[in-house]
C-alpha cells in the first residue's frame, strides 16, 4: 500500500499544479496576489514589513532572472504553483533579496529541467556554486537542480545539512560531506545513482536515503554506520549483495525490501534488530544468518521470499494472522531462567548481567559436573539462566571438555579454565577446574 502512495506522490510532485512540499511546510499566500513583468506574487505579511514571493512565472524564456522587487516589496521566496514552470525553466538566477528558506528550496526543486542556480554576489543568505544553491556559509546544500547532468558529484566537506538529489536522472555516483557534523545521508531517491560513497562520519542511512534507485549496485560504506534507516534502500532492484559494516545495530522496516537481485547479506555480530518487512517481497535470498546479537526480528522481516534462515535457538517465533488467511512472523530472544524448579521466559535484552553460581570446581577424572549461571534482569538476580544462550570454551580441552550444554567432563588430572560467553552481547566470565584422579 505505501508503495502504490509514493508512487502517486512522486507523480503528482511533477504533475499537480499545487506545491507539497517534501522538506517540510507548505506555501501559504495571501489572497492579496498580484502580477508584474510575467511574474505573479503574493503580499506577505511579517514582522520585519511586507515582501513579495512569486508564485508563477507566466514568460517564455527558459532563462529566468527572478526580480529584486517586484510592486515596490523585495522579492524574499520563491513558491510557484503553475505546472508550466515545471517543464521550461532550465537556469534560474536569485536576486540579492531571497531569503534561505525551505518552501524556496522545494518550489525549485520541482522544476524538471533546471539545470543551473546562481544567485546575485550581494546576497547576504545564499550562493551557489557551479550551478547548486547553498546557503552562504556553504554549510546546507539546498537544491542541487534536478536537470544537472553531471555524472558525479561529491558535497563539499562544509556542508552540514543536505536536501539531497532526489529525481535527478543524470547522476551516476555521489559521495556524501565529510563534516564531522553531517551525521546522516541525504534523500537520492528515485534517480540512476549507481554507486554510493559514505564517509567515515556518516552515522545513519538516512530515511528513504536510495529508495528506488534502480541503478545502485555499489556501496562503499563508511565503516560508523550505526542504523540503516526505515526504506533506506527499497526497490534497489539491481543490488546483489551487501556486507552490512560491523558498527551497525539496527535495519529499519522496509530497509532492502524488494530488492529483488539481492542474493548475499552478511549481518554484523552486533546487531540488535531487524525492522517489519526489511528483507519483503521477492527478495532473492536463499539463505541468510541472523547474528546472535539479534534480539528482535520484526513481523514480516522476510515476507513473500524463500529465504531460509539460520538463527540462534533462543530466538522464538511469534506467528501473525490476518485477515484473508495471510500468516507472518517476527522473532524474539528470550532467556529462559530457572529458580526454585520453575522456568520463567524474560527478554533477552534485559540481562544486564552473568556470573557464575561457583568461581572454581572439582571434578574427578572420568566424572561429569555442570556448571551454572546466575543472571541478573535489569539489575535483579533471577536465577540460573538456560544454556541455550551461552557457549562454553576449555582453554585445555586435554584437562577438562566442556559441551554445549555447560557440561564438564574430567579427562586428566590437572587444572584447567573454562569460559562461559552470553551469546547475545559477548559478555563472559571464567571459572576455574582443578580435575582430580
Amino acid at each position: 500500500m505505501r508503495k502504490k502512495i509514493l508512487a502517486f506522490g512522486l507523480a503528482a510532485a511533477l504533475a499537480l499544479t499545487s506545491v507539497s512540499f517534501p522538506f517540510g511546510g507548505t506555501a501559504e499566500s495571501s489572497a492579496k496576489e498580484m502580477a508584474e513583468n510575467d511574474f505573479t506574487y503574493a503580499v506577505k505579511d511579517s514582522a520585519s514589513g511586507q515582501s513579495a514571493c512569486v508564485i508563477n512565472y507566466s514568460g517564455q524564456e527558459e532563462k529566468v532572472t527572478v526580480p529584486e522587487t517586484l510592486g515596490g516589496l523585495p522579492v524574499t521566496e520563491i513558491a510557484f504553483n503553475g505546472s508550466q514552470n515545471r517543464d521550461k525553466i532550465t537556469e534560474i538566477h536569485l536576486p540579492k533579496s531571497m531569503k534561505a528558506t525551505e518552501s524556496s528550496y522545494s518550489s525549485l526543486y520541482y522544476l524538471n529541467r533546471l539545470s543551473s542556480i546562481t544567485v546575485a554576489d550581494a546576497n547576504p543568505e545564499l550562493t551557489a556554486r557551479d550551478g547548486v544553491l547553498f546557503t552562504k556559509d556553504f554549510s546546507v546544500l539546498a537544491v542541487y537542480p534536478k536537470g544537472k547532468t553531471d555524472e558525479r558529484y561529491t558535497e563539499p566537506n562544509t556542508v552540514k545539512k543536505s536536501y539531497g538529489f532526489v529525481g535527478n536522472p543524470y547522476l551516476k555516483e555521489i559521495t556524501f560531506s565529510s563534516n564531522k557534523e553531517y551525521t546522516a545521508t541525504s534523500r537520492c531517491g528515485y534517480t540512476n545513482i549507481e554507486k554510493a560513497i559514505i564517509p567515515a562520519n556518516i552515522k545513519e542511512i538516512g530515511e528513504a536515503s536510495f529508495e528506488y534507485c534502480k541503478n545502485l549496485k555499489e556501496i562503499q560504506w563508511g565503516g560508523s554506520e550505526t542504523k540503516i534507516g526505515l526504506h533506506a534502500f527499497d526497490n534497489c532492484t539491481a543490488l546483489a549483495e551487501v556486507k552490512v559494516p560491523d558498527s551497525v545495530k539496527e535495519l529499519g522496516s522496509w530497509a532492502f525490501a524488494s530488492c529483488k537481485a539481492l542474493k548475499s547479506v552478511q549481518l554484523p555480530f552486533g546487531l540488535t534488530a531487524i525492522g517489519r518487512y526489511a528483507f519483503s517481497s521477492d527478495v532473492s535470498l536463499k539463505n541468510i544468518t541472523i547474528p546472535d546479537s539479534v534480539l528482535k526480528i520484526d513481523m514480516g522481516a522476510f515476507n513473500h521470499c524463500s529465504t531460509k534462515i539460520k538463527k540462534a535457538p533462543y530466538l522464538k517465533k511469534i506467528t501473525h494472522k490476518y485477515q484473508g488467511g495471510e500468516v507472518s512472523y517476527s522473532y524474539l530472544a528470550k532467556a529462559k531462567v530457572k529458580k526454585n524448579g520453575k522456568v520463567k521466559n524474560y527478554s533477552a535484552g534485559d540481562i544486564t548481567k552473568i556470573r557464575p553460581a561457583k568461581k572454581s570446581v572439582k571434578v574427578k577424572k572420568g566424572k561429569k559436573i555442570t556448571l551454572k549461571t546466575l543472571v541478573y534482569i535489569k539489575g535483579k538476580k533471577r536465577g540460573a539462566l538456560d544454556s541455550s544462550i551461552l557457549t562454553f570454551k576449555s582453554g585445555s580441552k586435554a584437562v577438562a571438555k566442556i559441551n554445549k550444554k555447560g557440561v564438564v567432563t574430567g579427562k586428566k588430572k590437572g587444572k584447567a579454565k573454562v569460559w562461559i560467553t552470553l551469546r547475545t552481547t559477548g559478555k563472559r566470565y571464567k571459572v576455574k577446574v582443578r580435575v582430580v584422579a
